[in-house]
């Protein structure tokens, strides 16, 4: 049974709990209510290890949580809809039994965009509507006397909000006033799609993985070894850095060759220990004066895992690849794996019209889609030779050959030139155009 943290104002909370109940949800909740928002970060920081993953009961905790939350712990809000709105509109409507066309409300900036469409379907001019929109630094009481002030002066009949110590003081002000919360069904459906995430992920956590790690020249090492045993003992100094990285992936190492050892383990525990492996990988490389190279697989089946494996090390010895690359079930590659210049692209396309100008122009698929995924990461759509040439670490001739190719073939165009600072020609700049 998954055991699921529910952060929030204690309202929030047990409104939550009241939509839960009775749901076949195979889960356990740990509830942590907060007299404030910026509580959230200390909740998480404090609680993190004893549950699966976190259901946010609003907008705020949930945007507050994004400064402590790890990169792959999973968290969910259920963010007002159309249906949240109306519901409290409804609820307006029945209790000052009239139409209310004149209301102020509340919102976070980033869910303005969602709510202000349901209101224009309420046909809500701009004289009868007063906005809010706040963020994670908001104050309570600013936002309170926005509301008692348009509704003192009669600009509004009714105030709606999105937080719970808004509502409470603007009851205690006399002011007629509504909560947006999700509908239970809403919530019920948020809570399920958390549990799905941390079951996906306890799934695919436990996957089969398989690293190979090569040393290139070995045999070459052993031909040119002067001494008896000089070649075994720095074997045994091989063996012995790789079972330390071997235990921290409480995995099994085996030999492959020689100059060839494979480890086998689980998805999540060589995922989890990638800096572990650089770190013995450059141990290896000081060691034996040789290049390493790493590929990593994974797979339902330890054949699949390692067939990947085989297929991750041919790439990591491809001059053009980083020393460590990851193959991903999905066939995505994933080079230099761990390190801050790490690029994912995938490997194939169902683009039966770009294959066949690839192919024209004598550039492979997945020299191209690495192009795209650098220049993705790069954030701009023109790019130079040498940018890629130095970001990819290809040779600049090399890139202006695979340009030029493309467009030639138009994959690629020329849209302008960059003045050089040394002497010689200005650099082209181009844009992929697919």
């Amino acid at each position: 049974m998954y055991r699921i943290g529910i952060v929030g104002p204690k309202p929030s909370i047990e409104r939550t709990m009241r939509a839960v109940e009775g749901q076949d949800l195979e889960a356990h909740f740990e509830l942590y209510p907060y007299e404030h928002a910026r509580e959230t970060g200390e909740i998480i920081t404090r609680n993190r290890e004893k549950v699966h993953g976190w259901v946010f009961t609003g907008p705020i905790p949930y945007l507050t949580a994004q400064d402590v939350l790890h990169e792959k712990e999973h968290a969910i809000y259920c963010p007002p809809t159309g249906a949240s709105l109306y519901k409290a509109m409804l609820q307006a409507i029945y209790t000052l039994d009239n139409p209310v066309k004149e209301i102020s409300i509340d919102m976070t900036g980033n869910e303005s965009w969602g709510l202000m469409d349901s209101l224009e379907e309420l046909n809500f001019s701009d004289e009868q509507l007063r906005k809010y929109v706040f963020s994670t630094d908001y104050d309570v009481e600013d936002m309170i006397q926005f509301h008692v002030r348009h509704w003192e002066e009669g600009r509004t009949k009714a105030a709606i909000t999105c937080l719970y110590a808004v509502y409470e003081g603007l009851l205690q002000r006399g002011v007629p006033v509504f909560k947006i919360d999700s509908t239970k069904l809403e919530t019920v459906q948020a809570v399920r799609m958390l549990i799905e995430q941390i079951r996906s992920s306890a799934f695919k956590d436990s996957q089969i993985g398989v690293l190979m790690v090569e040393i290139e020249g070995w045999h070459a090492a052993g031909d040119q070894s002067t001494e008896r045993y000089q070649l075994q003992h720095m074997e045994l100094k091989i063996k012995g850095i790789l079972l330390r990285h071997c235990e921290q992936i409480d995995g099994s190492l085996h030999q492959d060759g020689t100059g060839r050892y494979l480890m086998y383990g689980s998805r999540g525990g060589m995922a989890r220990n990638m800096e572990s492996l650089h770190t013995a990988m450059h141990q290896l490389e000081l060691d034996t004066d040789l290049l390493s190279f790493a590929g990593i697989g994974f797979g339902e089946t330890a054949f699949d895992a390692e067939r990947h494996a085989r297929k991750a090390i041919q790439y990591a010895k491809d001059d053009e690849a980083g020393r460590v690359i990851v193959f991903e079930t999905d066939g995505t590659i994933v080079e230099a794996a761990g390190e801050e210049q790490e690029l994912s692209y995938e490997m194939y396309s169902s683009d039966s019209e770009l294959l066949e100008q690839l192919n024209k122009a004598g550039v492979s698929i997945r020299t191209f889609q690495k192009l795209k995924a650098y220049i993705r990461r790069m954030g701009r759509e023109e790019f130079t030779a040498s940018e890629l040439a130095s970001g990819l670490s290809m040779t600049i001739r090399h890139v202006q050959r695979i340009l030029g190719s493309l467009t030639a073939f138009s994959l690629a165009e020329i849209t302008g030139n960059e003045l050089n600072t040394r002497r010689g020609r200005p650099s082209n700049r181009y844009r992929l155009l697919r």
